[in-house]
């Protein structure tokens, strides 16, 4: 490397040198770092092919498929403004949830200030990227119509366990038409509406513990005492929907950590994770699911008091089941339409 670039230093003092030539064998930066005085449309042409690269991405896989994903984009927000136009749920059923008043944390979805609601796009690229043509889906912490109307949309079959009747019951009249349904019961009786091994993908945005409290239920993990009685109903809820799933499948589970009273966190996606694995799924992918700042910065102040950081991302966990060598095999390339 130190030979060429002595000889290229060399001749392009001289101007003997085709500038495409050497940007066609070499990386700009590299040509940068050697000390090369660079004309300008050079460097451009750099940061188009960059752009390109990114929009191609984008076409093949609907986002660019890094392990950040960043809604603030473009690109994000004007797909994300076309589903939510189909799918038309504003969390009408959920205008009365109760959010932590003790929690630093604002509920990590987005739209009312109230309500959260899953995000539409994130429901597109998990059944585009880890589902199959056709297949089965399910959620045993259904919450709003997104992942179901999104999931059936794109031509699956979705079965959905809600917990509260007047959910379930709204999110059947969103998806009427679609091979989607909602049944109200408490997920942990997943097994009593779905077969062992008949699913294809699991998607679930499990409660935040008491971040937002859905109801005064007694068998509502969002309105128990302590976060060990609510990690117990989702430790039993995922070992059965797990069960559910095929071998050689993906689980999709999207999570934010809650802080207790005193301000530290639960670690609640770590144990997410263990439950997983304990039950036989090990994760393959961790993303972060970046979020506009909404009001963030005008309360951000108030938490550094306490040296708290403004949360403005969510975990989104990647979990497989079987061996990975089948992935290829039995998942076909991506196609968008």
């Amino acid at each position: 490397e130190q030979k060429h670039e002595f000889l290229i230093k060399d001749n392009v003092g001289f101007g003997e040198w085709d500038w495409d030539s050497l940007a066609n064998e070499w990386e700009v930066d590299k040509l940068e770092e050697w000390g090369l005085d660079l004309p300008i449309d050079l460097s451009v042409q750099e940061e188009d092919k960059e752009v390109i690269a990114h929009e191609k991405l984008q076409e093949k896989f609907i986002i660019p498929p890094f392990s950040i994903l960043d809604t603030r984009q473009g690109y994000w927000i004007e797909r994300k403004k076309n589903w939510k136009n189909l799918i038309q749920d504003f969390g009408e059923s959920r205008e009365n949830t109760l959010h932590n008043s003790n929690s630093s944390e604002k509920s990590v979805m987005n739209e009312m200030p109230s309500v959260s609601i899953l995000d539409p796009v994130l429901a597109e690229i998990t059944n585009k990227w880890f589902g199959l043509e056709k297949c089965n889906t399910f959620d045993c912490f259904a919450g709003d119509t997104v992942f179901g109307y999104v999931s059936s949309y794109l031509g699956n079959k979705f079965t959905g366990i809600e917990l509260r009747k007047e959910q379930a019951e709204l999110n059947n009249l969103r998806v009427k038409g679609f091979n989607a349904n909602y049944i109200c019961d408490d997920g942990r009786n997943v097994l009593n509406y779905i077969e062992e091994n008949s699913q294809d993908l699991l998607f679930s945005c499990p409660p935040y513990f008491d971040l937002e409290v859905y109801s005064d239920l007694e068998n509502d993990a969002s309105n128990q005492e302590t976060y060990e009685e609510f990690i117990e109903i989702i430790e039993d809820a995922f070992s059965k929907a797990i069960k559910c799933l095929k071998e050689n499948r993906f689980a999709v589970i999207t999570v934010g950590d809650v802080r207790d009273k005193d301000g530290y966190y639960y670690n609640f996606i770590e144990d997410i994770k263990r439950i997983f694995i304990k039950n036989g799924m090990k994760l393959y992918n961790e993303l972060i699911l970046i979020e506009s700042l909404g009001t963030l910065p005008q309360r951000v102040g108030r938490f550094m008091k306490q040296r708290k950081v403004g949360k403005c991302h969510q975990n989104v966990l990647v979990f497989y089941k079987g061996n990975t060598k089948e992935i290829k095999n039995i998942f076909p390339s991506i196609e968008i339409e």
